[in-house]
């Protein structure tokens, strides 16, 4: 019976880390195109050597790896592991 649990507890911890990835490869992506636009956008910056417009997209970047919105894809593997340990206990 205990194992059962295990082996459903496994299989939803890798299903969890794929959704994971997706989920952080999406948001890097959208981050780098706000970046990009944001670069595009702002007249002043018209001209000014590619080396440049990396360099901003790679701080922006940066602060992202940092920031609060990647920290807050780890709620990907904590409220599922809450609701199901919570649904076991109250089942038993």
């Amino acid at each position: 019976m205990i194992f059962g649990w295990i082996r459903l507890l496994v299989m939803a911890l890798i299903g969890l880390t794929v959704v994971y990835f997706l989920v952080s490869i999406y948001s890097r992506s959208v981050r780098r195109e706000k970046l990009e636009k944001e670069w595009d956008t702002d007249p002043a910056r018209e001209g000014a050597p590619e080396a440049d417009r990396a360099a901003f997209i790679e701080a922006g970047m940066e602060a992202y790896r940092h920031g609060l919105k990647r920290r807050l894809l780890w709620l990907i593997y904590i409220i599922p592991m809450i609701v199901f340990v919570t649904i076991i206990y109250n089942v038993n």
